[in-house]
């Protein structure tokens, strides 16, 4: 009997059909996502139960969800992050979890510094008063020469670096971990949180979620930085306190923000109003090359698990 891989990532196999085509010819037998967006938890619960393996989006994996999943076995979250799914309940249900955490790196980091470049020099406010007949020319500034603070300074953090080398920066570092080789290769230094604050011209969060690192941007990090700070979060949601930052951005209209990621999505809120915020909907791996590459890791990585079983 063929086992029953359920994939709820909205976008499996749409760019391409072949990781979908490897796990169909491997012997597995494939569902996608009905819905075509994000599970709610009671559609999880209720479409779960009956599957061996799951090909995860962003959804809410909780205790709740996947003790309704019977059958479940193996849990594979498409991406890097992996704050969605509770790995107790997992551990108690003996369910298998990985995930897929390099492909997504130049996704991420070629959109960091697309962010960067958009809110330096007004790119897409500019874009916004062309369409709605304003033709005005705003003053922007270069990121030759500026201070980038990156928090988080692992697979995307160090791939941004490598980007920004042209543009003959300063880079400071701020990691529990600190990867020295790479920084003394690459001219990083690593300081303490407040120092990189206060110094940075540009701010980057490139760190996952965790409860102890929600809102670690807040009111009393703004506090401390400059008041032209770009600050960039394409990371993951809930690590910006977001009506911190709205404060900030509408007491400083020299100060600018590109988010990428939000504490809940789809996001609606007042940050979407005021022209220095740059939004996207969470499409740090939504390259074509990125998409398929995550994908196809997933789906081997599906077959390496149920195949030496």
């Amino acid at each position: 009997m063929a086992y029953k891989i359920l994939t709820t990532s909205s976008s499996f196999g749409k760019v391409d059909p072949a990781p979908l085509a490897l796990l169909e010819t491997e012997g597995f037998e494939v569902t996608v996502n009905p819905y075509g967006r994000k599970l709610t938890v009671e559609e999880s619960k209720e479409i779960l139960n009956g599957y061996d393996g799951l090909i995860a989006g962003t959804e809410a994996l909780n205790d709740e969800v996947l003790s309704a999943a019977a059958s479940l076995k193996y849990l594979c979250r498409l991406g890097a992050g992996i704050d969605n799914v509770d790995f107790e309940a997992a551990k108690k249900l003996n369910i298998t979890v990985e995930n897929t955490p390099s492909a997504h790196v130049d996704g991420v980091a070629e959109l960091t510094l697309g962010g960067i470049l958009s809110c330096l020099r007004n790119i897409a406010n500019a874009h916004t008063n062309i369409t709605n007949g304003i033709w005005e020319k705003p003053m922007g500034s270069l990121l030759k020469g500026k201070t980038v603070g990156i928090i988080g300074l692992g697979r995307v953090g160090c791939r941004l670096v490598e980007l920004m080398s042209p543009f003959k920066v300063k880079v400071l570092a701020f990691d529990l971990y600190q990867n020295t080789e790479f920084a003394e290769k690459h001219n990083v230094t690593y300081v303490a949180m407040d120092q990189l604050i206060s110094t940075s011209d540009i701010i980057t969060i490139h760190t996952p979620y965790s409860p102890e690192a929600k809102h670690m941007v807040n009111a009393e990090f703004f506090s401390k930085a400059k008041r032209s700070l770009c600050l960039v979060n394409a990371s993951r949601g809930g690590l910006v306190d977001e009506d911190a930052l709205l404060d900030f951005l509408k007491s400083n209209s020299a100060a600018s923000a590109y988010i990428d990621t939000f504490e809940e999505e789809p996001y609606a809120g007042p940050l979407s109003k005021i022209k220095n915020c740059t939004l996207t909907p969470h499409i740090g791996s939504y390259a074509s090359e990125v998409r398929v590459n995550m994908e196809m890791e997933a789906a081997q990585n599906v077959i390496n698990y149920f195949k030496k079983k």
